[in-house]
């Protein structure tokens, strides 16, 4: 089966997902690149059937973000390969590859392979480190990896069927200590009985903030206005936290007790998960 080109889409606000989708296509032998970025726009785009599509958007809570979902409705197709890929912050993927999954193939693709792949989470900072500078090297190689094995695998193909999609529930689950989840998990419960309130979205030092608009351009839900750079609106903010990471004069941050309780049980290094 041959590719013409490829089809790399992405809903990336921190660049994690971005890095992920690159370096699989890196793997393709594919030079043709069309390049979908669906961080701040939604894209209206039908996928032939002789493209190869790459998806990858990160993972807010076990699921994948609902502004993500609207987004990727636009893109469509009549049959065109894909691959799935997921990215998550060291904790659990969850439900949200076989969301992924199942929204492709609604929209006419037929996913060919998946990919679960660590980012550094939204929360991490340097008093929280949680999957602190991944994806890292090894991680962008296993990336490639993926995208050598589905151009082998679509080479050796004269059309799709059945037999070529992937089950992604099949995929292998990453180890994750069981104590660490267990005290991760009660130490939740603790925080819910006791009521504990969560920032609905990012603070910012007035004192610090320069308004020179950063946050304004990296916010993907449009909850920051240019001149109004120390507020958020939190009916809009997905908690993404593109707007903290991303501020030159560190003015903006996002103190949720979450992060101490991320930081403290998931350091475990989990592995991506492949499946072709």
């Amino acid at each position: 089966m041959e590719i013409h080109d490829l089809a790399v889409a992405y809903f990336s606000p921190t660049g994690t997902s971005r890095k992920v989708a690159e370096a699989v296509a890196s793997g393709v032998a594919c030079t043709d690149v069309l390049t979908f970025d669906l961080t701040h726009n939604s894209v209206e785009a039908h996928i032939g059937s002789a493209s190869l599509a790459i998806v990858a958007v990160p993972v807010y809570g076990g699921h994948l973000p609902q502004l993500a979902v609207e987004r990727l409705q636009g893109l469509r197709s009549d049959g065109a390969p894909a691959v799935a890929v997921v990215v998550y912050g060291n904790r659990a993927y969850e439900h949200a590859l076989v969301e992924l999954s199942d929204l492709l193939s609604g929209n006419g693709f037929n996913v060919v392979a998946a990919g679960t792949f660590i980012g550094e989470h939204s929360y991490s900072s340097e008093q929280t480190p949680i999957a602190a500078g991944r994806p890292d090297a090894d991680d962008l190689r296993l990336a490639g990896t993926l995208g050598m094995k589905v151009s082998s695998k679509l080479s050796r193909l004269t059309s799709l069927s059945a037999s070529s999609l992937v089950d992604v529930r099949k995929i292998r689950k990453p180890r994750q200590p069981l104590f660490a989840t267990a005290r991760f998990t009660f130490s939740v419960m603790r925080m819910i009985m006791r009521k504990v309130i969560m920032p609905p979205a990012p603070l910012t030092d007035a004192s610090l903030c320069l308004h020179c608009g950063k946050c304004v351009d990296l916010c993907p839900a449009g909850a920051i206005k240019k001149g109004e750079e120390q507020m958020t609106d939190k009916s809009k903010c997905i908690k993404c936290c593109a707007c903290v990471k991303g501020c030159p004069a560190r003015a903006r941050t996002f103190p949720t007790p979450f992060a101490k309780l991320l930081a403290a049980n998931f350091k475990y290094r989990k592995s991506p998960k492949l499946l072709c």
